[in-house]
């Protein structure tokens, strides 16, 4: 049971819940023409863009390599970088490069939430097939001729034969869920694909057109809610 555990611990947490350990904002930022955000109204949805660093184990090595050469898109103040899956979902215009980036993420994310299935039913299995084992047995009072009783053990065979088919059924759930379950460098690459645009794929100064235009935006909306409130 532990090792199922193990199993939806390693899957059941989404990547939506959170920035990635193998993800960290470094010091600085790059500068865009729109310059920083001017009042609350821009900072709300403002975004900056921020070197960052990426922890990535790439294929065919066995340990993670640290790249500085990434950049990510930050809203003001925060160290947790934004999600480019999620503002290519939710912007008007999507970040560069957005489908290959949402095709790494997606196949990732895919896996991860086979093998939490794979691994939620195989210890429901196993629950369900110990009870059913267990249930098998049972004892009877039983009134002998002489006039005396005595307890004797009774087994239900095919309860007893379910139940451990059952328990072996939820084992190949298990060990199916941990087969499926992504490997630590198949979730740096995935994270890496979520959060930062790294060269030579990625383009920084697209990077950098991508958030001038976005804050641009931003800046007249909020100007023209200010015209409209005087």
């Amino acid at each position: 049971m532990r090792w199922l555990s193990a199993v939806l611990c390693a899957t059941m947490g989404l990547s939506g819940s959170g920035c990635a350990s193998t993800v960290t904002r470094l010091d600085g930022e790059f500068a865009t023409p729109a310059g920083r955000a001017r009042d609350a109204c821009e900072r709300a949805d403002w975004l900056v863009v921020a070197p960052t660093r990426a922890e990535v184990v790439e294929a065919g090595a066995k340990t993670a390599m640290p790249r500085d050469d990434g950049a990510a898109l930050y809203r003001v103040g925060d160290k947790e970088p934004q999600s480019i899956i999620a503002l290519g979902e939710t912007l008007t215009h999507p970040p560069p490069r957005f489908d290959e980036h949402a095709e790494h993420v997606r196949k990732y994310d895919t896996k991860r939430i086979v093998a939490a299935g794979l691994g939620t039913a195989g210890v429901i299995a196993i629950g369900v097939g110990t009870a059913l084992f267990i249930s098998a047995f049972r004892s009877e009072r039983v009134q002998s001729p002489d006039g005396t009783s005595d307890e004797e053990q009774r087994i239900n065979g095919g309860r007893a034969a379910t139940g451990g088919i059952t328990v072996g059924l939820g084992l190949g759930l298990g060990i199916a869920g941990i087969a499926v379950n992504p490997s630590h460098a198949e979730r740096s690459r995935a994270e890496a694909a979520r959060y930062v645009f790294l060269p030579p794929t990625d383009s920084r100064d697209s990077v950098l057109d991508y958030a001038e235009r976005h804050n641009q935006a931003v800046r007249e909306r909020c100007e023209g809610d200010t015209d409209l409130s005087r």
